[in-house]
Parts: structure tokens; sequence; C-alpha cells
């Protein structure tokens, strides 16, 4: 049994990353007990959701902190300090942004196409992973399902080396630690379609590609 708190829009209502931040703590430590009982569970926790909550009709609103950049960073990332500790070694646990990028439906989102203008993709889609990663040292992110203007999103805009226009933007630009995850589900969907992802040997080597 672990700790509940509210939901991270209510606790967004506050405004007060101070106050966010103890509740990063109580998740980090209680993460790090469960590893020390069970060490097959790992100490990488998939929160918090940066997603901007653009559209009511989303359905996991509550997992989110908001329409507004600037504040989901700034909760978000307190969350994330709270989480991560302050140890110059060590981490309490790792957080795990998601989901990278544009991601605001839940019906029909792995074959959906969000079309983002250039203005709208840094000044509010990408903002609150970049606040987080720069300022709160996030250590890693999850991809999402969907299509951006056309194109699948994840991987190729997240690794270095690949084609694609904009490819490696975390990476190259927002200076990402750690990981980049990409699950289950999405590994078998660019399999199945056929989507830049021609067989499963491109495919897990461009969803999980960890930082040596």
């Amino acid at each position: 049994m672990t700790t509940s708190f509210p939901q991270s829009i209510g606790m967004s209502a506050s405004w007060d990353p101070e106050l966010i931040k103890p509740a990063g703590e109580v998740t980090g430590t209680e993460a790090r007990v469960i590893w020390h009982r069970h060490p097959d569970y790992g100490l990488s926790r998939w929160a918090p959701t940066v997603d901007l909550e653009r559209d009511p009709r989303w359905g996991r609103n509550e997992e989110g902190y908001g329409e507004d950049p600037v504040l989901t960073g700034k909760m978000a990332g307190a969350y994330i300090e709270g989480m991560q500790g302050d140890d110059p070694k060590y981490l309490r646990c790792a957080s795990t942004l998601k989901h990278f990028y544009g991601n605001n439906t839940e019906v029909g989102r792995g074959w959906k196409n969000s079309s983002i203008d250039p203005r709208n993709k840094y000044e509010l889609y990408l903002e609150p992973f970049r606040r987080c990663i720069e300022e709160s040292g996030a250590e890693g992110i999850i991809t999402a399902y969907n299509r951006i203007n056309g194109t699948v999103g994840p991987p190729e805009l997240v690794m270095k080396g690949t084609t694609t226009a904009g490819a490696g933007m975390v990476r190259e630009n927002m200076e990402i630690s750690e990981s980049v995850i990409m699950k289950q589900a999405d590994q078998k969907m660019y399999e199945n379609k056929k989507v830049h992802g021609e067989s499963p040997q491109w495919i897990v080597p461009a969803g999980l590609f960890v930082v040596q």
C-alpha cells in the first residue's frame, strides 16, 4: 500500500510548487521501499504526465497539470525534484515524462493525427517537456502513439541520427540524460502497420534507446 494524493490537476490548482514537491518526495521514498522489497520492480516511475489539457473530452485530464505550459512545467518539475531527490550521486527514483508529444485524445490514439504548427509545437506542446528536462532533470520520456502532422512521431523525433525532419530534438536540444521508453503496444503498432518500422530489428532499438 502506498500513499494517495489528490489528482495532479487538483494539486496544480494550488499554484504552489513548494506544496507539490513533498508529494514527490513521498512517491520517491516509497518507490525506494518497494524496490528494496522487490528489486525486480525497478526504480523507474512513469510519471509525471505533462500533456497539456487542451480538450475536456480527452478523458485523462486528471493526470496532467493544466492547459498552461509554464504552470505544467513548474508544477510537474517540482514533483520530479521531489521524486528524484537532491543527492548528487543517487536518485530516489527516476521520473519518466509522458506522453511525447501532441497526445490529446484517448479514443483512436493509435492512428489519429495531431496537426501542430511550429509556434504551437514549441511554445505549447514541447515547452513542458523542455522545462521538466532542463530545469528539473527528468530522467526519461515515454513516447506517444499519435502521428504528428501526418508522420509517426516517436521514436524518430527522439533519436539521433535519423533522417526525419526534426529528429533527435530531445537528445540534441533538451539534453535528456537517460532513456526513451516506447511501450510494447507502440512496437506492435509500428510493426503491424509498416509505418517507418519495417521490422522488430528496427523498432526495438528505436523504441528503447539508452545513453551509455
